[in-house]
């Protein structure tokens, strides 16, 4: 090897990856496919089903309060608008060859510049280094609430760069090794999906299943104020939808890996399938945690100790599936960026160093991790805990750790809603492309009858579930605002608001880092698109997609 890479040697490590299918060498995919449909399937799963369905079906039970009728209806309402989305997707991907940046690919395909801009800021800048943030966040929590030990705040930020750090370089650089680890992870994640999905059903036999009603929506604040869902049922059904959301946040990384299937052509069909099946898994397990716990917790289904320690074990290990399904995605996505010149420091880099474009891609990655590391670390040190982390329920006083602890984990629940619910949002602006599409036709596409109905049914749930995300964040900060003032009365039987400005100041930073968060998603592309305009470039070239 010369000591002065030139770009002859760029294009040589290029093709040791990637076979030309064009003159361009841009125009590339991966010369050994090697997952399966049955392994997009498994990632599909993996990827999306094992924590959230564990942590938000508390949550879920209690915006209802308790009506068992009201949190299935949610459950129902929200899937449905999952299953109608899959039923937009053979559409959108056969509209797309070799898509290795998943629902940027789509959103680049079928939208305008300025929306594929904003949407790819997001996702580069931002989501999927909030996933490496946070899922670590919640193995070590899990595994907190398994065995009841506190943690320094730096040893969880270690660990959690740690296990970051192992699935971006491990998972990004062998596809086999990503592969393999999703099969094993899947497999031991559904030791606690069937203990869960059955365990609740016993207890109903045996007499020891929940006491709450079927019907009945009767507000127990249980220490908090009634806030602006809590008033009407069907209120607390819109909060609890994109709450579900969360649970499925995690299945489009799939849709990242078209490039390296053997049969990318499948891959509509692997996420259908694989979101088909985590919706009847979510709805069995959810139907036996609330029919068989009062809370609709794991932890509170009456078996001895043991099993519940073991299938609290398989949940954290489980997380780890939901990061290697983000890490394969994010390789293929950063790599795929570099090659079309769309991340401005790694392009401007790429030629001067002599590696595999595939590692470029990683180390992107990487180092876009590391940054928000540093700053998430620093803004959730002091971020106001919201009070659910004082303690780790079942193990009397002892608690998660300081107050640092009790912030970090407050501010990654914060940004990680945010962030699920924006990814939504990305994925609502591709059903709009393609539902514009069948007008303009500008994109040949194989045309699907179910298009319409789907994408109708999916843009009406998930989107208004989205939009009530805001107006609910809104609606509560008027009503902390309301009980701190005491222009707000409280309701009967409560005659402590127990309402501090650090609620107050809990409740501003909610909206807060929306704003943030749309500002780095928009703001960029806004001033893309305006400097692109006056230089007469306005529109995506779609030749290499």
């Amino acid at each position: 090897m010369k000591d002065q890479p030139n770009k002859h040697h760029i294009l040589h490590d290029i093709s040791e990856t990637f076979h030309t299918v064009s003159p361009s060498p841009i125009d590339v995919i991966p010369t050994k496919k090697k997952i399966g449909f049955v392994s997009a399937i498994s990632l599909v799963i993996g990827s999306s089903i094992g924590a959230g369905i564990f942590i938000k079906n508390h949550e879920i039970l209690n915006n209802v309060h308790g009506s068992i009728f009201l949190a299935l209806l949610s459950w129902i309402i929200a899937i449905i608008g999952i299953l109608a989305l899959a039923l937009a997707l053979p559409e959108i991907c056969s509209g797309i060859r070799n898509n290795n940046q998943g629902i940027i690919g789509w959103v680049r395909k079928f939208n305008n510049k300025l929306v594929y801009m904003s949407s790819k800021n997001f996702m580069t800048y931002l989501h999927l280094s909030i996933y490496y943030f946070i899922m670590p966040f919640y193995l070590v929590m899990t595994l907190q609430e398994t065995f009841g030990f506190s943690i320094e705040w730096y040893w969880l930020i270690i660990i959690s760069f740690a296990i970051s750090s192992w699935f971006i370089w491990i998972t990004g650089l062998s596809t086999k090794a990503a592969n393999l680890q999703n099969w094993i992870v899947t497999i031991i994640k559904f030791l606690p999906i069937i203990f869960a999905a059955i365990t609740g059903f016993i207890m109903v036999g045996i007499g020891k299943g929940t006491d709450n009603d079927w019907f009945t929506y009767q507000p127990v604040y249980d220490g908090h104020l009634p806030l602006f869902a809590d008033h009407f049922p069907m209120l607390g059904i819109l909060s609890s939808i994109p709450a579900i959301f969360f649970a499925f946040d995690g299945f489009y990384s799939t849709a990242g890996i078209q490039g390296v299937m053997k049969e990318p052509r499948k891959i509509s069909m692997a996420m259908g399938i694989g979101m088909a099946i985590v919706s009847a898994l979510d709805i069995l397990i959810s139907l036996s945690l609330i029919l068989g716990t009062h809370s609709g917790k794991l932890s509170d289904l009456h078996v001895p100790t043991w099993l519940f320690k073991v299938a609290n074990i398989c949940v954290a290990i489980g997380i780890l599936g939901i990061i290697n399904g983000v890490s394969i995605y994010a390789s293929h996505y950063y790599k795929d960026l570099i090659l079309h010149n769309e991340i401005p420091f790694a392009s401007r880099f790429k030629a001067s160093f002599n590696m595999k474009i595939q590692t470029m891609g990683v180390l992107t990655s990487y180092v876009i991790t590391i940054f928000w590391f540093l700053i998430f670390t620093i803004i959730g040190l002091h971020f106001m805990n919201t009070g659910h982390y004082d303690t780790i329920p079942g193990w009397g006083d002892k608690i998660y750790g300081n107050s640092y602890i009790q912030n970090l984990y407050s501010f990654a629940d914060l940004i990680g809603n945010w962030n699920a619910t924006l990814a939504f949002v990305v994925i609502m602006f591709a059903v709009i492309g393609v539902i514009r599409n069948r007008k303009t036709k500008k994109i040949k596409v194989t045309h699907s009858k179910y298009l319409m109905p789907g994408a109708i049914v999916s843009l009406i749930i998930i989107g208004t579930g989205i939009l009530f995300v805001p107006i609910e964040s809104i609606g509560n900060l008027i009503y902390i605002i309301g009980y701190y003032n005491g222009s707000i009365i409280p309701p009967a039987g409560v005659t402590d608001p127990h309402v501090t400005y650090i609620d107050v100041l809990g409740g501003c930073s909610q909206i807060i880092m929306l704003f943030i968060f749309l500002g780095i998603m928009f703001i960029p592309g806004i001033v893309r698109h305006v400097t692109d305009h006056r230089k007469g470039i306005d529109k995506i070239s779609h030749k290499h997609y």
